[in-house]
């Protein structure tokens, strides 16, 4: 229970730090210390299931422990580039250069949709395993068998929700770290912004699940 609660509380927060555009930025800074401080224990509780990754290794762990590493990478690349850019909590850490310096704020908006990606990729490598513990801890196993169908059909239909967002949000241009104010995705009201990433979350696990199934050995 205390994974799924802290793996939630993760997932709630990033999203939350993916629609800055709506949060004040007092908030947003606040935001990004917490979420530092869950990643940590996330790390703590779940390393020893890491390294026991690499003890049989297959196609699907290998690619299971990139993605960790990847995802490990992207929260210690926005991390750093945010305490640089702190005009609230830390303003003294960094000059007003370093606060200023356009790669440093291009890093520290692309690393977050490339993170997107890869939390989509996460959840797609062990989308039975998070089934079964939120079915079980919900005590409603029967409810979703019977009702599999459905839920299958409302994926799919948020991970199409997803591929829109990607589209106006300047997914791609993000990614490459063009300087980017505004699209038309953050036009929009924030319920539908946030409603949208998750979208896109969804559409990179539904990918992920479905290759892997197909292509990777367990």
């Amino acid at each position: 229970m205390r994974r799924l609660i802290i793996d939630v509380a993760l997932f709630v927060i990033f999203i939350a730090e993916l629609s800055f555009y709506y949060l004040p930025k007092y908030l947003h800074e606040v935001l990004g210390v917490a979420m530092a401080v869950i990643i940590l224990v996330h790390f703590a509780i779940n390393g020893r299931r890491f390294i026991g990754q690499f003890s049989k290794l297959t196609p699907r762990r290998f690619l299971s422990i990139e993605v960790d590493i990847a995802l490990g990478l992207c929260a210690l690349v926005i991390l750093l580039t945010g305490l640089c850019m702190s005009n609230h909590l830390f303003p003294d850490l960094a000059s007003y250069l370093v606060r200023r310096n356009m790669t440093i704020h291009s890093l520290h908006k692309s690393a977050p949709y490339i993170m997107l990606v890869l939390i989509g990729m996460h959840i797609g490598l062990h989308w039975r395993e998070i089934f079964q513990k939120v079915s079980r801890r919900l005590r409603a196993e029967q409810f979703f068998r019977c009702w599999k169908n459905f839920f299958k059909a409302m994926i799919l239909i948020l991970a199409a929700f997803g591929a829109l967002g990607l589209y106006l949000n300047n997914f791609l241009d993000r990614i490459l770290m063009k300087h980017i104010f505004a699209t038309p995705a953050t036009n929009l009201p924030a319920p539908m912004f946030i409603f949208l990433l998750i979208g896109g979350v969804i559409l990179f696990a539904v990918i992920t699940s479905v290759v892997a199934e197909k292509f990777l050995e367990e």
